[in-house]
């Protein structure tokens, strides 16, 4: 059975957007907020204690790669500036491009996948504040350079943003977890058997994000566990369209 398409009424898009944009800036602002009011304010003990926990779990299980992935992709020609640019621009590109996709080609998910994502951001800011960590560029002993902190002046953040930066909002990786909803997101709603390119998205994300010592790669599967926790708490209050795959 094939699901049918809907198509919504075109001279009620562009106030419906309006809306809709209207909406997201305010979740921004607000998620933004409560991320800087989460951080710690003068002890930065914890963040540090957590990364030692974390480190000497990724070391335990002989999965502490960051500075190796680091030392690789500045080997690799243009691999710093790529690492560098992806990371710095690709968050809020991607979910430009994501949300704009639902909202104009697969409308009747869209509630659903909006919801999805600002649960997601959510649930983020509580494990930002119950496990506050620094991140690998922090880590002195480690040798790994932040290759970013110009970049998103100039890019993502811009320097007007930096006061209210949480430094310590390194687990979960939004980063990467924002893309691996998308990359489900994708394969629920397309039925292309080219679908599963989608994950090559958080693949090269999460190899960004070690590159440029913002996250270990337990960051990563940090966010994807939040996305789960997020996909589930959203089907218990929007109804989800049919599985039915469009193509």
């Amino acid at each position: 059975m094939t699901e049918t398409t809907h198509r919504p009424d075109r001279g009620k898009t562009w106030p419906t957007l309006f809306w809709v944009v209207i909406g997201f800036l305010a979740l921004m602002f607000a998620y933004e907020a409560l991320r800087h009011v989460v951080a710690p304010a003068v002890d930065a003990t914890a963040p540090y204690s957590n990364a030692d926990q974390v480190i000497s779990m990724e070391r335990s299980l002989g999965l502490f790669v960051e500075p190796d992935v680091q030392r690789a992709v500045h080997e690799f020609p243009g691999g710093r500036w790529a690492t560098t640019w992806f990371y710095t621009l690709a968050y809020v590109t991607g979910y430009t491009v994501f949300l704009a996709w639902v909202f104009f080609v697969r409308r009747s998910w869209f509630r659903f996948m909006f919801t999805w994502y600002w649960v997601t951001n959510f649930v983020a800011v509580l494990v930002y504040w119950l496990y506050p960590l620094a991140p690998p560029r922090f880590i002195s002993g480690l040798g790994m350079e932040d290759t970013t902190s110009a970049a998103l002046e100039a890019g993502g953040a811009l320097s007007w943003f930096q006061p209210f930066r949480n430094l310590y909002a390194a687990m979960p990786s939004m980063h990467v977890g924002q893309t691996v909803l998308y990359a489900v997101a994708i394969g629920m709603m397309v039925r292309s058997r080219w679908r599963h390119l989608a994950w090559l998205w958080p693949a090269a994300m999460l190899t960004t994000v070690m590159a440029t010592a913002n996250h270990y790669w337990l960051d990563g599967v940090g966010g994807a566990i939040v996305v789960a926790v997020a996909f589930g708490l959203t089907r218990l209050v929007v109804p989800k369209p049919s599985l039915e795959r469009m193509g």
